[in-house]
């Protein structure tokens, strides 16, 4: 009976640690760290040429792996593969990742940071640390804006005929009336009313922004069902709802508007995806894709 209940036991202990953060810390590395940085080779990529975008993480211990380092959500890039460098030296380890990606739209978008989690060798705390923001400028390439210059161009040369042919038959309308009514006073034609231009301004609502970064982090966690994905999206979501960095799931139901309904429940899913353990992991990952997908609903 007591190796029955062995297996119920260590699950109810486990639960109960992952919520007040005490289990994390346990199978965290021990470091000290002294840089983590987010960083590309050029600011501003042009569309559909690769780049590459570089994380780099210095600590003062000497091991031979970093665990728990997650790169930022790249959903609006296409990766093209990766290099990964771990140096060690008396002054501690270099870890370099090098990932190589291609956009294909041009606009401004801020890729988000990276995060590492390990407990603080200076205190002995677990603690999560991220790397900065990364804001780029895509632009387009000479030859693709060349064939806009080219498309510009041909659309305008197609409306001027097409005016100067209306013009003809305006023209040639209005001599054939002189002519059948010669006698009579020449009635001007009416000029067809032009219609106003206009202008159409999308605003995005708090929802919709919000809507966004939830259907993203839904197509992310689909393609990656794997443990550092549902970390990512746990994230990403504390983000969007203003969680600050260190707080338990705990610590976020007490806020406002997160403690009921579709919200409570992604909050909840995401926990266990993250921190279960690996033969309830799919599963897991399953439910957290389902609450995301109804949390997205209860947005429109």
């Amino acid at each position: 009976m007591a190796r029955k209940l062995t297996a119920p036991l260590i699950l109810v202990v486990v639960a109960f640690l992952a919520s007040a953060g005490a289990g994390r810390g346990q199978m965290l590395q021990r470091l000290t760290v002294e840089a983590f940085v987010l960083s590309a080779d050029t600011m501003q990529p042009q569309v559909d040429e690769p780049f590459h975008v570089v994380v780099t993480l210095h600590v003062r211990e000497r091991v031979s792996a970093i665990n728990n380092l997650q790169l930022p959500m790249l959903a609006q890039l296409e990766l093209l593969g990766d290099e990964r460098q771990t140096v060690t030296d008396p002054r501690g380890t270099q870890y370099r990742e090098v990932v190589t990606v291609v956009v294909h739209a041009a606009g401004r978008f801020t890729i988000a940071p990276a995060t590492l989690q390990a407990i603080d060798a200076r205190d002995g705390k677990p603690k999560q640390w991220f790397t900065n923001d990364l804001p780029l400028s895509v632009r387009s390439s000479p030859t693709r804006i060349a064939s806009g210059v080219a498309a510009g161009l041909f659309s305008q040369i197609a409306r001027i005929l097409a005016a100067l042919i209306w013009l003809a038959l305006l023209v040639g309308a209005a001599l054939l009336a002189i002519f059948l009514l010669r006698r009579r006073a020449p009635v001007a034609p009416v000029p067809a009313p032009v219609a106003e231009p206009v202008s159409y301004q999308r605003v995005l609502s708090d929802a919709q922004r919000r809507r966004h970064i939830i259907e993203d982090a839904l197509l992310v966690l689909r393609a990656e069902r794997t443990r550092s994905a549902a970390v990512r999206v746990r994230a990403a979501v504390w983000r969007v709802i203003g969680a600050p960095e260190g707080e338990t799931l705990g610590d976020v139901l007490r806020r406002p508007g997160c403690s009921e309904g579709p919200l409570r429940d992604l909050l909840v899913a995401l926990e266990r995806s993250a921190f279960t353990y690996d033969e309830d992991l799919a599963a897991a990952v399953e439910d957290a894709c389902a609450a995301l997908e109804r949390y997205a609903e209860s947005l429109t």
